[in-house]
């Protein structure tokens, strides 16, 4: 499971070497992807970093900028809206992205739906989050 994947790349350095690769490859295929379908693939994306605990600052503002120019967010499903929300408030706590996490919240009061408790379970997957 996550916990055994968690553990693999975080003792294998080779994985470890992957992830800024991977990274890059994804912040510059960004800019010729949807909106549908980054709204759909950001929040896989930034789940599998939190889980890691990897931080890598240049996707994670790809994603906030993205996100907070082109009004993604009114796209985004709940379970993605509440995952990307977990993984900026719990994981990934930097100041800078303040703006982006009022950003989320703000999108959360206006649907009006969601509660912390599916905020916090939404890291369970998008199957899991809400039984």
């Amino acid at each position: 499971g996550i916990a055994d994947l968690r553990h693999e790349i975080s003792t294998s350095s080779f994985e470890r070497d992957l992830i800024p690769i991977l990274s890059e490859m994804l912040i510059k295929k960004a800019p010729k992807v949807s909106d549908a379908k980054l709204g759909f693939d950001f929040p896989r994306v930034v789940r599998a970093f939190a889980l890691l605990e990897i931080n890598h600052r240049p996707l994670l503002k790809m994603v906030a900028t993205r996100c907070q120019k082109q009004s993604m967010l009114r796209e985004v499903n709940d379970w993605g809206l509440c995952v990307v929300t977990w993984s900026y408030s719990d994981v990934f706590q930097d100041a800078e992205f303040s703006e982006f996490r009022n950003s989320l919240r703000a999108e959360i009061a206006r649907r009006g739906t969601i509660t912390e408790d599916m905020i916090s379970r939404s890291q369970l997957g998008p199957d899991e989050w809400q039984t």
